[in-house]
């Protein structure tokens, strides 16, 4: 299902974005649900896709050297998740579960790629919010 624009400006990633900026990206990502306990994505998956949550909340897990289950992070609303492999290309390196009803963005890295190609001052705009997150997480 298509993502309408207002959705992904209210995610602090695209919060930046223009207008015809979010209009580009809304018009080639897909929203998609997950049920409770509903697995979004697992450890070794290629999918080259990354998730912007829009509702719910999502439990990122890893697998430790004893063989247990790590919590590693829980998303909620505006959180994002999965974007190392849409970014390097390599398979997930962690686990993406749904712990409640959970609405989200899914965006391919080719829509990250058309974005940049149509409206390149795009990219700023989103790696001055990672900025602002990488600077928040030092204090």
């Amino acid at each position: 299902m298509p993502c309408e624009t207002s959705a992904l400006k209210s995610v602090p990633l695209f919060s930046l974005l223009d207008e015809d900026e979010a209009s580009v990206l809304a018009a080639h990502v897909e929203l998609k649900t997950f049920a409770p306990n509903q697995r979004i994505y697992k450890c070794g998956d290629v999918s080259g896709r990354g998730y912007v949550l829009l509702s719910g909340r999502v439990r990122i897990t890893t697998i430790d050297d004893d063989q247990q289950e790590v919590t590693l992070d829980e998303q909620g609303v505006g959180g994002f998740f999965g974007f190392a492999s849409l970014l390097d290309g390599l398979p997930h390196q962690t686990n993406a579960v749904a712990m409640e009803h959970t609405s989200c963005v899914e965006i391919e890295r080719s829509d990250i790629a058309l974005l940049l190609a149509k409206k390149p001052d795009a990219g700023m705009d989103m790696l001055a919010v990672l900025g602002k997150q990488y600077h928040a997480a030092q204090q």
